[in-house]
C-alpha cells in the first residue's frame, strides 16, 4: 500500500474528529501523533527511493540508509547484500526499493523475527530480489496474502517481474521478485 496516502488520509480523518463540541481525547491526539509520525517516515523513505532512481544518490545507498533507519531501534536485525554489477532502471529502481520496504514492513509488523536478509543479485543467471525473514510464517493458502503482499505483487508485475512468495508456519517467509531481462 502507498504509505503516505493511508497515513495522511487517517490525519484528516482525526482531524475531522476534533470539533468544538466533542471533547479532544488522549486516545486521538496519540492517533495523530502516530500518523503524523509515521507519514514523515514514509516521506523519507519515499524520498531515499526517488534520489536514487534520479541519481542522486546511488540505489544502494539509498536502500542501506533505509535499512539503517528501520533496525535504529533494534527490534530486527537485517543483513543486505547488493550486487554492485546488477544493473536497475530508474523504474526498477523505485519499484524495488519500494519492494523491499513493503516486505521489511511485512516482517517487522506480522512475522515476529529476529533477522531478515535481503538481497539483490544474480540467481540462476537473472536479475532477483529476496527478502527472506526467520519469523513464524503462514500457510500460504491461508489468508496470509493482505495488502502488503498484493502491493508488492503489482510493483514486480509493474515492472515485469515475477513474484514468488514461499512460507510456511514456524520456519519463515521468502518474498522472490525474479526481474526481465
Amino acid at each position: 500500500h502507498d504509505g503516505l496516502q493511508q497515513y495522511l488520509f487517517s490525519i484528516a480523518t482525526h482531524v475531522s474528529m476534533l470539533q468544538p463540541q466533542r471533547p479532544v481525547t488522549e486516545r486521538t491526539i496519540e492517533q495523530l501523533r502516530r500518523a503524523a509520525f509515521a507519514a514523515q517516515q514514509e516521506a523519507r523513505f519515499a524520498v531515499l527511493a526517488l534520489s536514487s532512481a534520479s541519481g542522486n544518490a546511488p540505489f544502494g545507498a539509498a536502500l542501506r540508509r533505509y535499512v539503517d533507519v528501520l533496525t535504529a531501534d533494534g527490534a530486527l536485525e537485517v543483513d543486505l547484500d547488493i550486487d554492485e554489477q546488477i544493473r536497475l532502471a530508474p523504474d526498477e529502481q523505485i519499484e524495488i526499493f519500494r519492494i523491499v520496504q513493503e516486505g521489511l514492513a511485512n516482517v517487522r509488523k506480522h512475522a515476529r523475527a529476529q533477522r531478515a536478509e535481503v538481497r539483490i543479485g544474480r540467481q540462476d543467471g537473472r536479475r532477483a530480489v529476496v527478502v527472506v525473514d526467520d519469523g513464524s510464517g503462514f500457510e500460504e493458502q491461508s489468508n496470509g496474502a493482505g495488502q502488503g503482499l498484493q502491493s508488492i505483487r503489482r510493483r514486480a508485475a509493474s515492472i515485469g517481474g515475477a513474484f514468488t512468495l514461499r512460507s510456511e508456519p514456524g520456519r519463515g517467509t521468502a518474498i522472490e521478485v525474479v526481474l526481465r531481462g
